[in-house]
């Protein structure tokens, strides 16, 4: 009897490793090089479920944002080394994802509005001290989610995607298209604008 208890854990240990390499077959992590083409932007509204994007031309300022995609290129692939064994294709379950290293590094994000935004900030002077960028469930200054970015090695491509969200509400002009102009440890500038949005 004992046999037969031994000889059927053994056949569901066998079939848990069968279905583990035939099903959680996971390919080998990548590491990928690229380099930052571009930027698109799109108007957020916080009170929106996510996703936050705003189709609306009119936005609470107290809920205004900006989603900031950064558009990137490939540059490398370096093949990873494949190596195999059991317990590898066991694991493979919970796949890793690939590594991405940026070529470049951001170094500053500014802010410009094509209006008057208030009786210190006339159309096209920065504004980016109004604007915090989210990081989670926190929101920080621009310039510390860069120093904090860099710290972590963040992964730029996704840098700014969550969000960057205005603490000031204009005074003079509501109707506002923001212009963002990002620079990067190689010289060059990324530029991209807004589609006009009225914030009441």
């Amino acid at each position: 009897m004992i046999k037969k208890i031994f000889f059927v854990f053994g056949l569901a240990l066998m079939a848990q490793l069968i279905v583990a390499c035939v099903i959680c077959d996971c390919p080998p992590v990548k590491t990928i090089y690229f380099t930052n083409k571009g930027a698109s932007l799109k108007n957020m509204d916080s009170a929106l479920p996510h996703p936050m994007v705003a189709n609306s031309v009119m936005i609470s300022s107290a809920n205004y944002g900006i989603q900031v995609q950064l558009l990137t290129g490939q540059l490398s692939l370096i093949k990873p080394v494949i190596t195999w064994g059991l317990m590898q294709s066991a694991h493979a379950c919970s796949c890793s994802d690939d590594n991405f290293i940026a070529k470049e590094d951001i170094l500053s994000l500014k802010v410009f509005s094509n209006n008057d935004f208030d009786v210190n900030h006339p159309k096209d002077t920065d504004l980016s001290l109004y604007f915090k960028a989210k990081k989670g469930v926190t929101l920080i200054s621009i310039d510390d989610y860069i120093k904090s970015s860099k710290d972590l090695s963040y992964n730029t491509r996704y840098a700014f995607n969550e969000g960057l969200f205005l603490q000031v509400k204009p005074s003079i002009a509501k109707k506002h298209k923001f212009k963002l102009i990002i620079t990067l440890s190689d010289g060059r500038i990324l530029e991209a604008e807004t589609t006009e949005v009225e914030l009441v």
